[in-house]
């Protein structure tokens, strides 16, 4: 298989959060957004389809965001959350995860987002895409292409055993219950820039599969909103990552 070694080790993978049962009580800023059944009111459920598309399609579509802006200013590599709003225009505003350690251990990004936007945030993540330099990269006599470019990557996923995810101090239960892998290839068009981290970047539209793990938040009230997510990356390296949201 082709070698992946950046885009199969998005944080964040694991442990280390204080205890959710110390902080069970929602705050009164995201009271409202309550749904009945859902263990988790704050985000769209598993099943639900946010503006006509399935949980399934928008994380397609978070990775295709990341690939279409350029390396050096991209909301991926940003540990700040000055890039955050770079190539953000429409109804769900992406907050992608950081790639592993490479860039520190312990990240906090700041990003306003205008009031109304769903907020997806890509916790441990992986695409593959196709074609590639590589002549033997190609699925073998009788496989479909969607098999060859799933088959790599969903293991990475299979063993994970949890992280935790907090907004406003609140714990997001079962964030693991929230992977969404594709059931099929889709097409994104990646910025040439790419090239020098993925070396099948064509520039063009191409064929990829993606799988791992997302939470997309309802809209949230004015005002300020944290969302923290430790975990380690996929060398057990410990990372923490803090978003500070404005609404606005």
């Amino acid at each position: 298989m082709r070698a992946l070694p950046m885009f199969l080790l998005i944080a964040c993978v694991g442990c280390g959060v204080e205890d959710p049962a110390a902080v069970a009580t929602p705050s009164d800023s995201v009271k409202h957004l309550g749904d009945h059944g859902n263990p988790n009111p704050v985000l769209f459920r598993q099943d639900a389809r946010p503006y006509g598309r399935t949980l399934e399609r928008w994380s397609e579509l978070l990775w295709s965001y990341i690939y279409e802006q350029p390396v050096d200013h991209n909301p991926f590599f940003d540990t700040t959350g000055a890039d955050c709003a770079v190539g953000q225009d429409g109804p769900v505003w992406f907050l992608p995860a950081v790639p592993g350690s490479s860039l520190g251990t312990d990240i906090a990004r700041s990003c306003t987002i205008p009031r109304g936007h769903a907020v997806m945030l890509q916790l441990a993540s992986a695409l593959n895409d196709y074609p590639c330099p590589d002549p033997t990269f190609r699925p073998a006599p009788g496989q479909s292409l969607f098999d060859f470019l799933i088959a790599p990557i969903s293991p990475l996923f299979d063993g994970e055993t949890g992280f935790a995810v907090m907004l406003d101090g609140v714990a997001i239960e079962d964030p693991l219950s929230y992977r969404f892998s594709s059931d099929d290839v889709f097409q994104f068009k990646g910025n040439l820039s790419w090239q020098a981290l993925d070396s099948c970047i064509t520039g063009k539209r191409q064929a990829a599969v993606t799988d791992g793990f997302y939470l997309m938040f309802k809209p949230l009230p004015r005002g300020a909103h944290t969302i923290v997510v430790n975990g380690h990356d996929m060398e057990g390296t410990p990372v923490t990552l803090t978003e500070h949201l404005t609404i606005r």
